[in-house]
């Protein structure tokens, strides 16, 4: 006879009972405590032809996980599902059903809820949420019960007992997502996750800290292990690599990452032949940079050794940067010079050895006759090139120097005055000393224009050019004339 009108509900009220908000609400999940309060809302309105489909739609969630937190209702005593044809479910207040006589209880949960407790013992007092939180692990993500008993025991080996139910939720679907349908695959995951623990472990041992592992820390080795493929062994060999700041598994990160990207050493000895191997790279690099006087130190002098090494072996890189600092020259002349060794064969530290010392004969000889003509200075690219053309002309060293007394008194540039001596001599045929003294010698005379020549600068390609015959005449040269005077050769 009497009734509200449809629309009322919108603006009347519906009740909550207080022991719902302190008994109910902390442990459930918002999408649960969402499903209950529009549950009893429609009760209110006593719809009786309500659907779950329209429930969907109005709440904006799906009909599964509307199930779902029917189901975490009806473990709790407050729901229950009195037909299946259509769904229909009754709820009740808090209060009714602690003063109702005991409902009747699912044994497999029952069975289940023994498990847990036994599990726990004097460890921990499990709360009945933390029971049903773990059961709807069975029930709705479809684990079976041993999985979920072994997942509490490996919480409680890696965090203690007193580790948080709704963190392990986060373990749980991940078990789901792993395809986890039976003990035997639930075993065998924990096994790993074992293995991944006591890696962590015997990690923290080595850097001497002595706590749990963190999350992060066993993501980061699960990472090394399952994604990089790195044995244990291989990991703690990487470890004596945190020589620098404090040792951490972000720092141990860095250091696996760039063994993996340098190469494919994933055991123990692999990893500890390779951190060998690139230590002597870097201990020659750094042989060759500190002789050459450059500040070249990390990846950066790894890579320029490398470029070196493709063009010279590591004995004549020694040689070059000796060669390049007594000259003072750079890295990039380094480049140049090898190339031009290379081009000319010189490819061996023999062979370098053999030049290098035949060049500086030629050094000595130009010092005596720098001596002879007064000349000051140290024997550069052009003056050798310059005695090439004189011994190109014929004259011997003792010619050189006959000549060189002659300009000694020129007033200038010396050794264009020398030139022009010897460019004389030859164009007169002059070949032995008996001709240079049956003619008179020039007279003294001011500097001319012809002898103020300014040096261009030599590259070493043009000083390499400088006849092998020369060369080893001032090598033959410095033998006779050392043996004559009684002393060893320069």
């Amino acid at each position: 006879m009497f009734e509200f009108d449809r629309d009322a509900a919108q603006y009347g009220v519906t009740p909550v009972e207080n022991r719902f908000l302190t008994d109910y609400l902390p442990a459930a999940k918002g999408e649960y405590i969402k499903v209950y309060l529009w549950g009893l809302f429609v009760c209110a309105r006593k719809d009786p032809d309500y659907t779950l489909e329209a429930m969907a739609q109005e709440i904006l969630l799906t009909v599964p996980e509307i199930e779902a937190a029917l189901r975490y209702w009806e473990r709790r005593g407050l729901v229950t599902r009195v037909s299946d044809n259509p769904p229909q479910y009754r709820f009740y207040s808090p209060s009714q059903r602690m003063n109702a006589p005991a409902m009747e209880v699912d044994p497999e949960y029952v069975n289940f809820a023994e498990a847990v407790y036994a599990a726990f013992g004097d460890r921990r007092k499990v709360k009945p949420s933390e029971i049903s939180l773990a059961w709807e692990w069975v029930q709705d993500l479809g684990l079976p019960p041993e999985a979920v008993l072994m997942l509490l025991h490996h919480c409680m080996a890696e965090k203690g007992p007193q580790f948080s139910f709704q963190a392990a939720e986060k373990l749980a679907v991940a078990m789901k997502d792993a395809g986890i349908g039976t003990p035997e695959d639930a075993e065998s995951y924990f096994q790993h996750k074992q293995a991944i623990h006591d890696g962590v472990r015997k990690v923290l041992s080595w850097m001497k800290k002595r706590r749990l592992p963190t999350d992060g820390e066993l993501a980061l080795y699960e990472k090394w292990v399952d994604e990089w493929h790195f044995e244990l062994q291989a990991i703690l060999n990487a470890c004596e690599e945190m020589n620098k700041g404090d040792p951490s598994f972000a720092y141990l990160d860095k250091i696996l990452e760039g063994i993996r990207n340098r190469g494919e050493a994933r055991t123990g000895s692999q990893v500890t032949k390779q951190l060998s191997r690139e230590q002597k790279q870097k201990d020659l690099a750094q042989e060759v940079f500190s002789r050459l006087g450059a500040r070249l130190t990390g990846p950066a002098a790894a890579l320029e050794y490398q470029a070196l090494l493709e063009i010279q072996p590591h004995s004549v890189l020694l040689l070059a940067a000796d060669e390049c600092r007594r000259k003072n020259w750079s890295l990039e002349d380094m480049h140049s010079l090898l190339e031009r060794w290379q081009s000319k064969g010189y490819t061996t530290e023999e062979s370098v050895r053999e030049y290098l010392e035949k060049r500086r004969g030629l050094e000595v000889l130009l010092r005596e006759v720098f001596e002879a003509c007064g000349h000051r200075g140290n024997p550069t690219a052009a003056d050798l090139l310059l005695y090439n053309k004189w011994h190109n002309w014929g004259y011997n060293q003792e010619m050189i120097r006959a000549a060189a007394e002659q300009a000694r008194n020129a007033e200038g540039g010396k050794l264009p005055y020398l030139d022009k001596v010897l460019e004389t001599w030859h164009a007169a045929g002059i070949t032995d000393l008996s001709q240079v003294q049956a003619r008179k010698a020039p007279e003294k005379r001011k500097t001319v224009s012809a002898q103020q020549y300014t040096q261009r600068e030599y590259t070493e390609e043009e000083l390499l050019a400088v006849s092998d015959d020369l060369i080893e005449e001032a090598r033959k040269y410095r033998g006779k004339s050392g043996m004559e005077s009684g002393a060893g050769g320069v």
